[in-house]
C-alpha cells in the first residue's frame, strides 16, 4: 500500500477513535441538521428555479416525442455516469485528510492528482466501450432516433463524470458557496447552450444535446483550470495505491447507484416500445416535475444528514442514532404529506401553466409519481443501519428485485390501461423497495415508525385536498397560488387541531415571531420527546 493512502487510513482511524463532544440533545442534532441542509438548499433553489424557468422553454419548444427522446437519452447517459465514476467520487471525500495535506504538499497532490486523472481514465473507458458495443450491435435492435444522440451521450459521459470528481473537491474543502453557484452557473449554462444551437440544428433532440455538450464542456474547462492553478494535479503525481483502494471502496456502491437508476428509468424504455414517442413524451414531463419536486426535499436532506449521523453512530452509538433518524422520519413525513395535498390541487393548472396545453393529459400521472417518489425518499432514513454497516449489496439487491416489480407491472398493464401503468408501476415498485428495505435494515438500526401520527398526516392531507380541490379562479397563475395556499392552511390547521406537538410548535413560533431562528427551534422540538 502506498506512502499516500497509509497516512489518509491512519488521519481517518485517528479521527474515529477521537474522545466524543459532550453530548447534544436530538433537538441540537436537528437544528444542526436544519443549518447545514439550508446551505444545500439555496444552491438547489436556485438550480430549482432555472429548471422550472426552462421547462416552458423546451416544452414549447420541442415536439412531445422528440421531448421524451431527450428524456430517455438524458436517462441512458445517467445510468453510463454512474459506472463510469466507479464510485470514485465518494472516495474523494472519504480518503480526503486536510490535517495531512495542509504539512504535506506531496501527499496533497497524489491525492488530488490521483482522483482526477482516475476519473478521466475510467470514464473515458466506459465511453468507448459504449460506442463499440453500439457499433457492433444489429442495427434491428436500435431506435434510430436514440442511435444518433449516442455519440453526445459518449461525451457527456466523460464531462459528468468529471464534473462530478470537481464537485465533490469543492464539497469535501467546504467551499459551500463554489460549490452552489457553480451548479446554478451550470444549468444556466445549458439553458443558453441550447437556445444558441436552436438556429444551427433546428428544433430537435440533436440540438438540445449540441447546446448541452458545449455548456458542460465549459464548465468543465474553468473548474478544470482553477484546480490546475493550484498545482495540486500532476499526471507524474498519481498514485495507483490510492487508485485502487478508492475503487474497491466505491465498487459496492455502483451496484446500489445503478440499481436505483435503473428503478427509475425501466419504465421508459417500456412506455415507449408499447405506447409510442408522444406517450414517453407525457410522462416525462410529469416525473420531471414531480422529481422536481421531490428533489427540495431530498437533495438538502441527503447532503446534510448522513454526516451528522455517522458522527453520532461513532461517538454516542446506536441508542442516539436511532433516536435522531426516528425524529427525523416523522418531520420528513409531516411534511411530505403537504406535498403530496399541494401536489394533487396544482398537478391540472402546473402542467399546463408550465408545458403547455399540449401536456395537459400527464396531469393525472402527476400525484401518483410525487407519492411514490417521497415513499422511496424514506430511504434517507430507514437504509441509515445497512449503509453504517456497508450492507450497499443488500441495498442494491432490494432495489435490482423493485426494478423488476416496475418492469413486470409495466409490461402487463400498459397494453390494457395505457400510461397510467406507469406512474402505478412507479408508485408500486417503490413501496415494496422500501418495504424490503425497512425489513432488512430494521436488525441493524430499528427505527420507530409513528404510525398514529402518520394517520394524523393523512387525514390532514385529504382533508387539505378537498378544501384546495374546491378553488376555482382565474386566471390560472391565480388559481395555483390560491388553491396551494389553502391547502397549506388547511393543513397545517388539521394538524394543529390534532397533533399537540404541531400546536405547541406552532404557539412557539407566534411567541418567537420575527426572530430567524423561530422556525428552526420550533421544528427541532417537534419530536424531541422521542
Amino acid at each position: 500500500m502506498s506512502t499516500t493512502y497509509t497516512q489518509i487510513r491512519t488521519g481517518l482511524e485517528r479521527e474515529a477513535i477521537a474522545p466524543p463532544n459532550p453530548s447534544p440533545t436530538v433537538a441540537t442534532e436537528i437544528r444542526g441538521l436544519a443549518r447545514a441542509s439550508s446551505h444545500y438548499l439555496a444552491g438547489l433553489l436556485g438550480k430549482f428555479s432555472i429548471g422550472f424557468i426552462s421547462l416552458p422553454i423546451f416544452t414549447r419548444i420541442f415536439s412531445i416525442s422528440d421531448y421524451g427522446l431527450i428524456d430517455l437519452a438524458g436517462k441512458i447517459l445517467l445510468l453510463l455516469t454512474a459506472l463510469s465514476k466507479m464510485g470514485l467520487q465518494n472516495s474523494a471525500l472519504r480518503f480526503f485528510n486536510g490535517q495531512t495535506f495542509s504539512t504535506d504538499r506531496t501527499a496533497e497532490r497524489r491525492y488530488y492528482s490521483t482522483m482526477f486523472y482516475g476519473s478521466l481514465a475510467m470514464s473515458s473507458v466506459t465511453a468507448a466501450a459504449f460506442l463499440g458495443v453500439a457499433h457492433v450491435l444489429p442495427r434491428s435492435w436500435l431506435d434510430a432516433p436514440l442511435a444518433s444522440l449516442f455519440g453526445f451521450v459518449a461525451v457527456l459521459l466523460i464531462l459528468r463524470a468529471m464534473g462530478s470528481m470537481l464537485y465533490s473537491f469543492l464539497r469535501i474543502e467546504e467551499k459551500t458557496k463554489a460549490y452552489n453557484i457553480w451548479l446554478v452557473v451550470g444549468k444556466v449554462a445549458v439553458v443558453v447552450g441550447v437556445c444558441l444551437a436552436l438556429p444551427f440544428a433546428g428544433r430537435t433532440a440533436r440540438a438540445f444535446y449540441w447546446g448541452s455538450t458545449a455548456a458542460e464542456l465549459g464548465l468543465a474547462a474553468i473548474l478544470t483550470y482553477f484546480l490546475l492553478r493550484r498545482h495540486v494535479v500532476r499526471f507524474s503525481s498519481c498514485d495507483f495505491g490510492l487508485f485502487w483502494a478508492g475503487l474497491l471502496f466505491g465498487a459496492p456502491l455502483i451496484l446500489y447507484e445503478v440499481s436505483t437508476i435503473l428503478l427509475d428509468t425501466a419504465g421508459r424504455f417500456l412506455v415507449r416500445h408499447y405506447l409510442g414517442a408522444e406517450s414517453l413524451g407525457l410522462y416525462s414531463v410529469a416525473y420531471g416535475l414531480a422529481a422536481q419536486t421531490n428533489d427540495l426535499l431530498i437533495f438538502p436532506l441527503n447532503l446534510a444528514i448522513l454526516p451528522i449521523y455517522l458522527r453520532l453512530w461513532r461517538t454516542r452509538g446506536a441508542s442516539a442514532t436511532t433516536r435522531f433518524l426516528s425524529a427525523c422520519l416523522g418531520l420528513f413525513l409531516m411534511a411530505a404529506a403537504c406535498v403530496c395535498a399541494v401536489a394533487t390541487v396544482t398537478a391540472r393548472d402546473g402542467i399546463v401553466f408550465l408545458a403547455s396545453q399540449k401536456y395537459h393529459d400527464a396531469a393525472r400521472l402527476m400525484p401518483i409519481i410525487v407519492v411514490g417518489l417521497l415513499i422511496y425518499t424514506t430511504h434517507v432514513f430507514l437504509c441509515a443501519g445497512l449503509l453504517i454497516q456497508k450492507k450497499t449489496g443488500t441495498m442494491a439487491l432490494v432495489l435490482f428485485g423493485s426494478a423488476i416489480v416496475n418492469v413486470a407491472i409495466n409490461c402487463l398493464l400498459l397494453p390494457k390501461i395505457g400510461l397510467m401503468a406507469a406512474a402505478l408501476g412507479t408508485l408500486i415498485s417503490y413501496a415494496v423497495c422500501i418495504s424490503l428495505l425497512a425489513r432488512v435494515s430494521q436488525k441493524y438500526l430499528p427505527l420507530r415508525m409513528p404510525m398514529y401520527s402518520l394517520t394524523k398526516y393523512v387525514l390532514a392531507a385529504v382533508l387539505a385536498t378537498g378544501a384546495g380541490l374546491a378553488i376555482e379562479v382565474r386566471p390560472i397563475i391565480l388559481n395555483l397560488a390560491t388553491r396551494s395556499a389553502v391547502t397549506v392552511i388547511v393543513y397545517a390547521a388539521v394538524l394543529c387541531a390534532l397533533e399537540p406537538r404541531v400546536r405547541r410548535a406552532a404557539v412557539s413560533i407566534w411567541r418567537q415571531r420575527g426572530s430567524s431562528a423561530s422556525f428552526v427551534e420550533a421544528g427541532s422540538q417537534l419530536f424531541s420527546e422521542s
